[in-house]
């Protein structure tokens, strides 16, 4: 088959959120698919639209060859399961998965690539323990129905250990936004116990950010003061956003979270060009931002 197959790439969430992680996702994807002559079309839906607008893609007329697609939650990876057509799913794993793929015709592409949560969780751990010793920490976690949100917050209890006093709450999504909103929901239930924290952990950069902006809102002075001392730590460090926040002092350190639909196009080209099939699980690998060595 000649160059300029079409590749389907739907990303969660909406464009203008500025979701950073995202940003860099359509951007690698677009800059891969340049590389090996695709055709990349870049889509964005929110959780409850994302089958609609896979459901009308995959409709029109006009073929795709493969669908890189990061599901919002478990049920619709299930879901588009029942699809038949090229597909590599990011960041997300259900039991299923290895159920489709043993009826998976071959001549179509089918894998999932993922980072690695549990060791991004681990890392976040790890500066924990250097920055946070002995104190009281919040995790904000993104939301619950997200695997990627329990690897990471079962990595980085792991890590932890009893060096820490763990507290979660959960944020609604990723943005910054729900990092404010979910900082207040803690809020409210502990601002009458006098708050203290070491740290906070959030599992995104713009979750960070949010409690950051949530904690200098804050009308006691006494408790403002008292909070902004916590070490703020973030996930992603994304180029343009999170290793710059941490460079400025505005975070205290992230975990670089590589984007991973460059990988997923590198791979569709060697499944079309040599015929290799796609591993069933790839994985990306997370580092500390800043580099701890």
């Amino acid at each position: 088959m000649p160059d300029g197959r079409t590749v389907f790439v739907l990303l969660p969430g909406r464009k203008e959120e500025q979701d950073h992680y995202q940003l860099l996702q359509e951007e690698t994807a677009l800059a891969t698919g340049k590389r090996h002559a695709f055709a990349v079309e870049i889509a964005w839906a929110p959780a409850f639209d994302q089958l609609r607008v896979l459901r009308k893609r995959l409709l029109d007329p006009k073929p795709i060859h493969a669908l890189v697609f990061e599901p919002s939650n478990v049920s619709t990876v299930d879901l588009i399961l029942r699809e038949r057509t090229g597909l590599v799913l990011l960041n997300a794993w259900s039991p299923s998965v290895e159920k489709a793929a043993a009826t998976w015709p071959k001549e179509l592409p089918f894998g999932t690539i993922s980072a690695d949560h549990a060791a991004i969780g681990r890392i976040q751990g790890e500066q924990l323990r250097r920055l946070a010793a002995g104190g009281s920490v919040l995790c904000l976690t993104g939301p619950r129905r997200s695997s990627a949100a329990q690897d990471r917050l079962a990595g980085l209890r792991e890590a932890v250990g009893d060096t820490c006093d763990i507290a979660d709450a959960e944020a609604g999504d990723w943005t910054e936004a729900a990092g404010i909103i979910g900082f207040g929901d803690w809020y409210r239930i502990f601002k009458s116990r006098n708050p203290r924290l070491a740290a906070v952990a959030a599992q995104g950069d713009e979750l960070a950010m949010g409690v950051r902006s949530a904690i200098t809102a804050l009308p006691d002075a006494s408790h403002r003061a008292t909070l902004m001392e916590a070490k703020l730590l973030g996930v992603d460090a994304c180029p343009g956003y999170g290793q710059r926040l941490v460079d400025e002092g505005k975070l205290t350190a992230s975990v670089v979270n590589p984007a991973n639909t460059g990988l997923a196009l590198n791979l569709l080209h060697d499944f079309w060009a040599r015929g290799r099939a796609l591993p069933l699980r790839s994985f990306t690998a997370p580092s500390p931002y800043p580099n701890a060595g």
